[in-house]
Order: structure tokens, then sequence, then C-alpha cells
């Protein structure tokens, strides 16, 4: 559960989009890990 109150608003969402994605580009370990789930590992 995230601690941060949900963005309702499109100006909102687009910013929490943005933050979200840029909070990856600085973790590529973390996107790795998710093609090494079973579910989705074909798509790798």
């Amino acid at each position: 559960m995230g601690t941060k109150v949900p963005a309702r608003t499109k100006p909102k969402l687009r910013r929490a989009a943005t933050e979200h994605m840029q909070q990856l580009e600085t973790e590529p370990h973390r996107v790795k890990a998710y093609f090494q789930d079973p579910r989705v590992k074909y798509a790798a």
C-alpha cells in the first residue's frame, strides 16, 4: 500500500506517473526484476 494520496485529477495523475517513471530510471535492477517474474518472463 502506498502512503501517498491517490491522484484524482489529470495534472496530478500525469505528475505522479512522471515521478514514478523517473524513479524507475534510477533503479534499473528493479525494472530487470520485473522480467524475472514467471508470469512475464516470456516477454523478456
